[in-house]
């Protein structure tokens, strides 16, 4: 069933933000001093780290450890982005969890009561992304994922002068670099797939969102700085990860009616650019890749047994999504992204 929320209008419900770091110990610094100059009363901080080996958790409690606002959780093994997620919701109350990357920072006071904003006056948003722009020019969006092609590239925007996007509007995936969700949404979609572990993990459970039947959508007066660049380079833990984890993303949430033509389609084009990293004799990035899509076919009753518990709760069709224009059969985004990154390996 739809969990309806009920409109608030002279309260500031309360927050819960999550910061999982793996040694970022400058970035998150950064990203800690500026959080805490919002306006927003009613928050907390809980910060997730990730069995860092730069001294991350011991500089941040020796500079913040004061705060009250402000709680840190060590975990003595990197599970990944997506658990770490889980892990700091897990450990946190707030009505709303706000989901932080540690390389974000804040030179807006204002930017969480705007997301507070927009989701306490439709109960039909579960999930809101803020204006993601970027450190090195703030005139530009760092990314916005308006649609998914037929091999789960984002339609992102990049680069994109973001005074265009004035007004708030609907998108298919939140980029959790800085995004809100209501807890009791977050549970029923089952938070965070751990399996990902980094990747994509923000494309599924906001997919998820949408096939529970609430909208997912980009908050323009809610602005934040990206300090990392929209590239970040092609490595063999990147390639398994994101190749991987669209796999999985086509075999839990689409219609069966779907599954295997996407999953078709999209292994053949994995296997391709494996082929292609072996002829240009990037052999690590070739495995890597191959690698990516072995691991979904051995774990297929893993993900079969996951995908039957969604199932069930679903109430959107795979078509409602096309027609909204939010899931293309197209693959287009695909041949841009992947343009863009053989210029930067060059």
């Amino acid at each position: 069933m739809v969990i309806v929320v009920p409109k608030k209008s002279e309260s500031c419900p309360s927050v819960s933000i999550v910061i999982v770091n793996f040694n970022g110990r400058e970035l998150l610094r950064q990203c800690l001093h500026t959080i805490l100059d919002t306006d927003y009363p009613n928050y907390n901080v809980v910060v997730v780290d990730n069995a860092s080996t730069d001294g991350s958790l011991d500089t941040m409690k020796e500079s913040f450890g004061s705060d009250s606002r402000i709680k840190f959780v060590e975990i003595h093994e990197n599970t990944g982005h997506s658990e770490g997620c889980n892990i700091g919701a897990q450990v946190t109350k707030g009505e709303y969890l706000v989901f932080v990357d540690s390389d974000i920072e804040f030179d807006s006071k204002n930017w969480l009561r705007e997301m507070v904003n927009v989701m306490e006056n439709d109960a039909s948003i579960g999930l809101a992304q803020a204006k993601i722009v970027l450190s090195g020019d703030k005139s530009c969006l760092d990314c916005v994922c308006v649609a998914v092609d037929a091999l789960g590239t984002w339609a992102a925007n990049y680069g994109t002068k973001q005074e265009m996007l004035k007004e708030n509007f609907e998108i298919l995936a939140a980029s959790s670099g800085c995004c809100i969700i209501r807890r009791e949404i977050f549970d029923h979609a089952g938070g965070f797939d751990p399996e990902y572990f980094m990747y994509d993990d923000d494309t599924d459970l906001s997919l998820r969102i949408r096939l529970l039947g609430y909208k997912v959508m980009f908050v323009s007066s809610a602005l934040v700085i990206h300090r990392s660049g929209v590239l970040r380079g092609v490595s063999g833990m990147m390639l398994y990860y994101s190749s991987k984890n669209r796999l999985y993303t086509v075999l839990k949430n689409y219609e069966l009616k779907n599954v295997w033509w996407r999953f078709s389609i999209l292994t053949f084009f994995t296997l391709a650019v494996s082929a292609g990293f072996f002829v240009v004799q990037k052999h690590d990035e070739a495995k890597a890749t191959l690698k990516g899509v072995t691991n979904p076919i051995t774990n297929l009753p893993k993900i079969w047994k996951k995908r039957l518990i969604f199932q069930s709760k679903r109430r959107i069709k795979d078509s409602e999504l096309v027609k909204g224009g939010f899931v293309r059969n197209d693959f287009r985004s695909t041949i841009q992204d992947f343009k863009i990154k053989l210029k930067h390996m060059h």
